[in-house]
């Protein structure tokens, strides 16, 4: 069997890392599922297998839950009182089949309520199934370890979860473009302005779609790194995002280019499964560049 070429390695390293945005996505909504006073088992349930299994720790008393229907009913019977966050410090992801992946996440859990008050450093491994007619995996087995007790105060996380997943579910978008923009429907706010690098702004879902089955003629796969993003919640469910993303591609040609942009946006909250783009401003900071795939890989290690 032939080595692979470094364009056959660039190659894979992008798909991995769209592969990436489509498993943090998961991860994101999971948080903000439990952080929303308003929880939505609806939402909740499209992250899970039918055969969705949780295995709780031994030291948390709760026994273990089989079944994505009686983990919903765990879920809709929680107290809304009950405050959540999550703060995620470290993930890990191992493909272990064509469809199937563990991801290990590491993150500051705090609650405060009637139920209780405190802080724990937990390790979820999560098994995911990608199911091919869907665009986000799906969790099969979620695996909780307390690794430390901690004594932080609580800090929320609501905002933060909600944002990242609105990006990392945006990125996968544009990483690998399907034949239809009909995904990008429901994350464009009404009153969208939406300006690209060239000036041009983008108002309707139209004039979006056009612009999105162009990006897909041009680019075959590629992937984004999400650089430095501050999130600034805003009381009136505005929040801004100012984010550089260093990006790699291979071209349609089969060219692979990098680029870095500067992105400044505005996503309201309405309360839906994802947050709505209202502003939208991007900056290009280095062009978009024919490289050798050798320096395709060295730009995505330096951004990693």
């Amino acid at each position: 069997m032939p080595e692979p070429t470094a364009l056959d390695t660039l190659r894979a390293t992008l798909t991995a890392g769209s592969y990436e945005h489509r498993a943090l996505t998961v991860v994101h909504r999971w948080y903000s599922g439990y952080e929303t006073a308003n929880r939505d088992p609806d939402h909740q349930g499209e992250i899970v297998t039918e055969d969705f299994t949780l295995h709780r720790p031994p030291q948390s008393g709760q026994p273990d839950v089989h079944g994505r229907q009686a983990y919903l009913d765990f879920f809709a019977a929680m107290d809304p009182a009950q405050a959540n966050a999550h703060h995620l410090r470290s993930h890990a992801i191992e493909h272990t089949g064509p469809d199937t992946a563990q991801v290990t996440v590491t993150h500051d859990f705090e609650t405060a309520g009637p139920a209780m008050n405190g802080s724990t450093l937990l390790q979820y491994d999560l098994q995911l199934v990608q199911h091919p007619a869907e665009r986000l995996p799906r969790i099969s087995i979620c695996d909780l370890q307390v690794l430390a007790r901690q004594d932080k105060p609580f800090t929320d996380a609501l905002v933060e979860n909600r944002v990242l997943a609105f990006v990392h579910y945006w990125c996968s978008l544009l990483e690998q473009p399907a034949d239809s923009a009909e995904e990008l429907r429901e994350l464009l706010h009404p009153e969208l302005a939406m300006t690209l690098p060239d000036g041009r702004v983008l108002h309707t879902f139209d004039e979006v779609a056009a612009w999105y089955a162009q990006a897909g003629e041009l680019v075959d796969v590629s992937t984004h790194h999400v650089i430095d993003p501050v999130i600034t919640p805003g009381e009136d469910g505005d929040h801004r995002l100012t984010v550089d993303f260093a990006w790699e591609g291979i071209s349609r040609t089969g060219q692979p280019m990098t680029a870095r942009t500067r992105h400044d946006w505005t996503l309201t909250d309405t309360g839906e499964r994802y947050l709505r783009l209202k502003r939208f401003h991007v900056t290009a900071l280095e062009p978009f560049t024919p490289v050798t795939a050798e320096e395709a890989l060295a730009h995505h290690d330096a951004a990693r």
